[in-house]
């Protein structure tokens, strides 16, 4: 009798050790590390299940991603970090909108291998880190973490233009910006700048200019073709690194046309007003895109506007790109990223009536960049949400 006891508590104890192991396995992962944030937090495998703003994530399967079971996701709805954002995120629900937001993820505690700097590729453009801006007249002073891809760009000390980082060597801008001479002597870009007048050693990247594209059809007469290149190098030979403050923009695919009234941004550090001086900080202002026939027409430019020009502007006329914002990006977010539309080009004063901002078609221009730059896989789209 007691011998049956015995056997019947181990049997018991077998089972229970059983059930505790395989208890432990799903509740723990393979490494302790994995349960903090280490880099990018590409590597993170917690439990983490709510944004910074403390909405609850949804679930990985909901959704028909390119990454998979190597980056983590599953049937789970657990912060990661698939396509090596700046830190684990997740998708939430923000009144009627599905976003991506950010995970706050606790460090690492143990000192780790430096890793080499990280680059921007063709799937992780068009990201950035919303602030709270200070609203002015006309836009709002906005700090460069809500534009990344704005590029400065000085002709010896003095601001001349703005541009947009589309791959970590490459700029686009516009080519009036160099139609008095086509030289890049003197020539620097900045990336990461919040204010033109000011240095920020923790968040800038300077470069200079290793070659200078002007479209071969670019007209100085009527601004058709107003589209230029360049490309840019650090003094230790390297392109741009990633960070909250440098990210490159996505381009749309190839004659991507957006409807009239789509609300776009347009960021810089042009004139406040018409016969003002330069703004001393990035600023942004919202504009909604007017069709090619409504801004051809005789109300607003006639016969000004070509294939390859698109406008945009604010109903109310109050908000508009300026003197000094020429080159810049009007950018139009799609599922959560920004695209680049419209390189700041032209237009009669600023915020006057009926007189709407003017910019280059970028999306006419794929093919052009790619043959120039060799950037394929940039220009290709990838990231553009398909129906």
């Amino acid at each position: 009798m007691n011998l049956l006891v015995i056997v019947a508590v181990l049997a018991a104890f077998s089972v229970d050790v059983a059930f505790s192991r395989r208890l432990f396995r799903k509740i723990l992962p393979r490494n302790p590390k994995d349960m903090c944030r280490s880099g990018d937090g590409s590597s993170y495998r917690g439990f983490v299940s709510e944004s910074v703003t403390e909405r609850r994530c949804l679930n990985w399967n909901r959704f028909n991603d390119p990454w998979g079971a190597s980056e983590g996701l599953g049937n789970h709805n657990y912060c990661r970090n698939p396509n090596k954002s700046l830190m684990p995120w997740c998708r939430i629900v923000r009144g009627k909108k599905i976003v991506r937001e950010f995970c706050d993820i606790p460090k690492c505690d143990t000192p780790t291998t430096e890793a080499p700097p990280a680059v921007d590729t063709e799937l992780t453009c068009g990201e950035r880190s919303e602030r709270r801006q200070n609203k002015i007249v006309g836009g709002s002073f906005t700090p460069i973490e809500s534009h990344p891809w704005v590029a400065a760009i000085f002709k010896g000390k003095d601001f001349l233009c703005g541009g947009s980082l589309i791959s970590p060597c490459w700029v686009v801008t516009a080519a009036h910006c160099f139609s008095d001479s086509g030289s890049t002597r003197r020539v620097s870009v900045y990336l990461g700048k919040t204010a033109i007048n000011e240095t920020d050693a923790d968040n800038e990247q300077s470069f200079a200019v290793e070659k200078l594209i002007l479209h071969q059809k670019y007209n100085d007469t009527n601004y058709d073709n107003d589209i230029a290149l360049l490309k840019i190098k650090g003094v230790n030979g390297r392109c741009a690194v990633k960070s909250p403050s440098t990210q490159t923009v996505c381009l749309p695919p190839l004659h991507t046309q957006l409807p009239a009234s789509f609300q776009c941004s347009v960021a810089g550090f042009g004139n406040e007003r018409y016969f003002g001086s330069y703004s001393q900080y990035l600023k942004q202002g919202e504009v909604k895109l007017i069709s090619q026939g409504d801004c051809g027409s005789k109300l607003h430019y006639e016969n000004l506007i070509t294939k390859n020009m698109l406008c945009a502007g604010s109903p109310d006329w109050s908000t508009d790109a300026c003197k000094g914002d020429s080159g810049g990006p009007l950018v139009c977010e799609m599922a959560g990223r920004m695209f680049l539309f419209g390189v700041v080009s032209w237009g009669e004063g600023c915020a006057r009536k009926n007189k709407p901002g003017v910019y280059t078609q970028v999306t006419n221009y794929n093919k052009w960049i790619a043959t120039k730059t060799g950037l394929s896989k940039y220009t290709s789209g990838v990231m553009y949400p398909h129906k």
